[in-house]
């Protein structure tokens, strides 16, 4: 008997390979989701750090607001400038609607809190961007060894009737069919092969997407707590008040 995998495969049944094909299709779509995962992530890494860095030296410079504002077109592919961006576009479109009342720490505190608010919308929105695809990855990872224990029953079944069965060559010898067990046990082998991978990819993007979050977490909660600080007691108004602010730095962190 051959025992190569092109061997066993000839000897398989139809439901085992049925099953073989449904693992390698699992298989190729988890490769999918991996390699798209991983340029997404790298690419919005990549991109938000960017955006960081060149955000910093316009907040930091009285007058520069309106730059700020405009740098989130130019990272269209950063989650950190879909976060931050449109957040510092409401804060100025509030200080102007505001006027004269700009000068009012009860409105412009009322401002903070729906800029604030508005960023942790932003914030789940882009988590959940990221988190596309990994739930299937976490389903791949589950289901693949009860596939393969699927074709593995139904190859053991098919293995006892040949050893019950004299004219298949069976007569109670086990090494008549040893052919058809290690057929039935293929199918688990390949189903914990695909399950091992699932699930070792699936981690390492679990992992990634926390530190990510916490990178845009970290950004947007300095924005806030600093945009609380440099309009603490403003006394001025309209475009007065939006120079005062334009100290907020949200310092990149280190990833």
């Amino acid at each position: 008997m051959d025992f190569s995998l092109l061997g066993l495969w000839n000897q398989m049944g139809a439901v085992a390979k049925v099953v073989v094909l449904i693992l390698l299709g699992m298989s190729m779509y988890a490769i999918g989701i991996v390699l798209e995962r991983f340029l997404t992530f790298r690419k919005g890494k990549q991109q938000s750090l960017a955006y960081l860095a060149a955000l910093q030296p316009l907040v930091s410079t009285r007058g520069r607001l309106g730059e700020a504002v405009a740098l989130e077109r130019s990272y269209k592919d950063a989650p950190a400038a879909r976060v931050m961006g449109p957040a510092l576009n409401d804060f100025v479109a509030g200080l102007d609607s505001l006027g004269s009342a700009a000068g009012d720490a009860v409105e412009i505190e009322l401002l903070i809190h729906g800029v604030t608010r508005g960023m942790e919308r932003a914030k789940k929105r882009e988590v959940a961007a990221l988190q596309r695809g990994l739930p299937v990855l976490a389903t791949i990872s589950s289901s693949a060894p009860f596939v393969g224990l699927f074709g593995t029953v139904f190859g053991i079944i098919t293995a006892f009737q040949q050893m019950a069965d004299p004219s298949k060559g069976g007569g109670g010898g086990l090494a008549s069919v040893s052919a058809g067990i290690a057929e039935a046990l293929l199918t688990t082998a390949v189903g914990l092969a695909v399950a091992i991978g699932a699930v070792w990819f699936y981690n390492f993007f679990v992992t990634k997407l926390d530190q990510f979050s916490a990178v845009i977490e970290d950004s947007s909660g300095e924005l806030a707590d600093q945009l609380t600080r440099s309009t603490r007691g403003a006394a001025h108004a309209g475009t007065a008040a939006a120079g005062n602010t334009a100290a907020i730095v949200p310092t990149p962190p280190t990833p």
